[in-house]
């Protein structure tokens, strides 16, 4: 009875020591044990212990990166914002649009991440084209971007949105380095442990925050390639005809001005495709006519056919059937 008390003394004690160590020192030792429900005992109480300290030094960490309190945010110099813009544009030399775009972005230190041209096939020359590009730009370098899109083309319409991710992101690095504590007890643990069912335990615990660390540091790599890389998404398209935008008019001049201009285009337009189809359907035309006059022709010599002559009517001999149809003399009376 004796020596069970003792046991569960020693048990008690070597928890409570590896619990103060875990909390002011941040490293722990396993307990040497002769018995397996001591060990199974000490490593419970360990893995409490750490929970609590991972929590608390998370707090620790998220005030050192962020301002971690809740009711306090990062100063503005922090903020972590993703930008995103998007160009629709019209030209009237494609090939040297593209070209331009391209140089651009390489001149301001971006790069192309995405690209697609259609209507350029060998069944497809005749077509107007289309392009599609999704380019990432520095972020410092965005303005000039801005300044400089409309050398490549005609900008028809562009937009932007914003993303402030500051809270998510500051709230992955505080966990990722809470995650980096836990590892470094967790080695401290194994090289302090004799017995293979804790140094398996342990092994199994290191494995899953290594995974949890590759994760997070994958979120935190994609954040700041979006943040120091804003999206840029510009759709070119080939025109043979700027588009024209006209001012929406205001005054009674103007809206009048404006009628008569529309009246213009619309009589311009009008004439111009009555002439495209007029030449471009000239060979049907063409041949609309040549069958009208055969058929005719052959109506008319019909008609002669079976016409009566006047001169047999009077008795008189009436001449040959060809000389009929192919004289254009009248018969004599």
């Amino acid at each position: 009875m004796k020596i069970r008390n003792n046991k569960t003394v020693a048990i008690a004690a070597m928890s409570i020591i590896l619990s103060t160590s875990l909390l002011f020192t941040g490293c722990a030792a396993v307990g040497v044990s002769n018995n397996a429900k001591a060990a199974q005992s000490v490593e419970a109480k360990a893995s409490s212990v750490m929970t609590v300290a991972d929590s608390q030094e998370s707090g620790k960490v998220a005030e050192a990166v962020g301002g971690a309190p809740a009711s306090q945010k990062p100063p503005l110099a922090n903020q972590k914002i993703i930008e995103r813009l998007s160009y629709r544009m019209e030209t009237l030399e494609f090939d040297k649009s593209v070209q331009t775009m391209q140089s651009l972005t390489e001149e301001l230190g971006g790069y192309v991440q995405e690209s697609g041209i259609d209507g350029d096939g060998a069944l497809q020359k005749n077509e107007s084209r289309t392009a599609h590009y999704v380019l990432r730009i520095p972020q410092e370098k965005l303005k000039l971007w801005k300044e400089r899109a409309a050398t490549i083309g005609a900008v028809l319409n562009v937009s932007s949105t914003s993303e402030n991710i500051t809270e998510s992101y500051y709230d992955t690095e505080a966990h990722l380095k809470a995650l980096q504590t836990q590892r470094d007890r967790l080695l401290e643990l194994m090289k302090k442990a004799d017995k293979m069912a804790d140094i398996v335990e342990l092994e199994k615990a290191l494995a899953d925050v290594t995974y949890q660390m590759d994760q997070l540091t994958g979120t935190l790599r994609q954040y700041d390639s979006l943040i120091n890389y804003s999206t840029v998404t510009v759709e070119l398209f080939e025109v043979s005809k700027a588009t024209i935008i006209d001012k929406t008019p205001v005054t009674l001049g103007e809206k009048i001005s404006h009628q008569f201009q529309l009246s213009l285009r619309w009589m311009a337009e009008a004439g111009q495709g009555a002439i495209i189809v007029l030449l471009g359907g000239l060979p049907i035309i063409l041949l609309a006519v040549v069958l009208g006059a055969v058929l005719g022709l052959v109506l008319r010599r019909r008609r002669k056919k079976h016409a009566v002559p006047v001169a047999s009517i009077k008795g008189e001999e009436v001449p040959d059937d060809t000389d009929v149809f192919d004289n254009n003399t009248p018969p004599q009376e």
